[in-house]
């Protein structure tokens, strides 16, 4: 029997009737949700430590050994209810803590920021390609969106584990009849918050109703013995009332808290330990991401560190696994990551993956999430891009970057030449060997709009990403050095660090390039054929 919450808001029976419907009809299928054929993930790239933290690894025990050196962070390009049903293999209750920022049901498109090269090219936004990020409009309205999110959100709850907790990240569009479905999946009484994000901008500009500046994130627990810690990195602030006026005395420091008893009026001292206070679930303390600041990756919707360090500080303990199925920029992948915990990430996105890929790499030059002013400084740990079968030749996200008169033709993508890579193989000194890129063209450059080819004003303004592997293994590709741009550092290096081939043995090397359309192209090169 299904029990729905008696609600009181706008269109309340049409929408409990939608999803009376889709529950009943849903109840049916629970075991095909985890049991049907889903596309397999393969391997795609592994990026290396340093080899500074091998030389770390070697001095540990052999179970501390084997447990670093076995287990490397996810980043899967796919769709999340495939990589799901994948992970349940692997990491069914195991899971400690699940952040989603779902699409919001808004009817709208968001777009994705691309700058070309360097100099006045990338900053200057009339050089910029603005493109569709993602569409979050649904042809069957709230039907069509819930049947989309219902088959996912239980499947989260099955890799949670028993102290598990989920986050799902959401606004008056759909919060209402998400916090439903959460009530069916995981009980109402496993439900801890209603998180309010306020942030100072408003949505729209109107006066027809009031301004909408905040976000709900729902908190619910896998069960009542869940992880929730008391750690002075989550607390607020004091309000200026109270830093304003702090005493200190014998006792330590406090403040005068007022009040009236019979007319009298009353105030008495508050002591207070400096932590500040303990989070309430209205949070008004944690600004949006702004253009100009360093963690901004090109996105609109993208939300700030600070927001998922509360949430991961309070719901995780160091080394525990951290999953985001819609991570968009990576913004919980790079805060679980910077807070030593373990993370998988995924997103249907090409560019989103991109994204959060540079990220991870680049977290030792973003902020430190205790201080500001400083850089994180760590180097990532070691991580693993998988990829969806289907999506490994998928040229589909190319579609919105073609001519109008190119953007429909059938079978359009079969004759898609792969982008030509020229490369110049460089040995300095005593067999060290370093590869230079010194041409990149595309084949069907003709195809794509002019108002993209004309930013163009040479062939390195393509480049986004270059990496080399110097000791490739069958299938994977594994990133000894990589050198790329972000939306703060545009400079792009084209010539890799030294590798001593000898000393390694190294009978070939492996180069990939990933354009900033998301073209990703691998070419190989057999060294016993060059003379360098």
């Amino acid at each position: 029997m299904i029990f729905l919450v008696d609600l009181t808001w706008m269109k309340k029976n049409a929408v409990q009737e939608e999803i009376k419907k889709l529950l009943e009809r849903k109840s049916e299928n629970f075991i095909d949700w985890e049991k049907n054929e889903y596309p397999l993930l393969k391997e795609d790239e592994i990026l290396y430590r340093e080899e500074e933290e091998r030389k770390e690894i070697r001095g540990l025990s052999v179970d501390e050994k084997k447990e670093v050196s076995t287990f490397y962070n996810l980043l899967i390009l796919g769709d999340n209810l495939a990589t799901m049903r994948w992970l349940l293999e692997h990491f069914k209750e195991k899971i400690t803590l699940i952040y989603i920022d779902p699409p919001f049901g808004t009817g709208t498109a968001f777009n994705l920021k691309i700058k070309i090269g360097e100099g006045k090219y990338s900053t200057d936004s009339k050089y910029w390609i603005r493109e569709p990020a993602y569409k979050d409009s649904w042809l069957g309205g709230l039907d069509s969106y819930l049947e989309f999110m219902y088959p996912r959100l239980f499947l989260m709850k099955k890799l949670l584990a028993s102290h598990g907790s989920m986050y799902v990240h959401l606004d008056w569009h759909v919060v209402h009849p998400i916090k439903l479905l959460l009530d069916e999946i995981f009980g109402k009484e496993n439900f801890r918050n209603q998180i309010i994000w306020y942030y100072p901008a408003a949505s729209a500009q109107t006066k027809k109703f009031f301004m909408r500046s905040h976000d709900v994130i729902l908190f619910y627990s896998k069960s009542k013995n869940y992880i929730f810690n008391d750690d002075a990195q989550i607390y607020m602030e004091y309000s200026s009332r109270v830093k304003d006026n702090l005493k200190r005395d014998e006792k330590g420091v406090y403040y005068y808290r007022g009040g009236s008893h019979n007319g009298l009026k009353l105030k008495r001292k508050v002591y207070i330990d400096g932590k500040g206070i303990f989070p309430r679930d209205v949070w008004l303390d944690v600004p949006y991401v702004r253009a100009n600041t360093l963690e901004y990756q090109g996105f609109s919707t993208q939300k700030p560190e600070l927001l998922l360090k509360r949430i991961i500080l309070a719901s995780s303990n160091e080394k525990d696994l951290i999953a985001d199925f819609f991570c968009g920029t990576g913004t919980c992948l790079a805060v679980a990551e910077k807070l030593g915990r373990r993370w998988i990430g995924c997103d249907i996105s090409k560019h989103a993956v991109h994204i959060s890929r540079k990220r991870i790499l680049d977290i030792h030059e973003g902020r430190d999430l205790n201080n500001g002013k400083k850089k994180h400084a760590k180097k990532a740990t070691p991580f693993k891009i998988m990829v969806q079968e289907d999506k490994i030749h998928d040229k589909s996200f190319l579609k919105s970057y073609l001519k109008p008169d190119q953007n429909h033709e059938e079978g359009l993508f079969q004759d898609f030449k792969e982008p030509e890579i020229e490369l110049k193989i460089l040995e300095k000194y005593n067999s060290c060997m370093k590869i230079e890129l010194v041409n990149y063209s595309i084949p069907f450059e003709e195809k794509i709009k002019k108002s993209i080819t004309n930013k163009i004003n040479k062939w390195s303004d393509w480049i986004d990403f270059f990496a080399v592997d110097f000791n490739p293994s069958q299938g994977v590709f594994n990133t000894s050095w990589a050198s790329y741009r972000t939306q703060k550092q545009r400079e792009i290096s084209l010539e890799s660090c030294g590798w001593n081939h000898e000393l390694k043995k190294i009978h070939s090397i492996q180069v990939k390039v990933i354009d900033i359309l998301g073209n990703e192209t691998i070419k190989t090169i057999k060294l016993n054929n060059i003379k360098i």
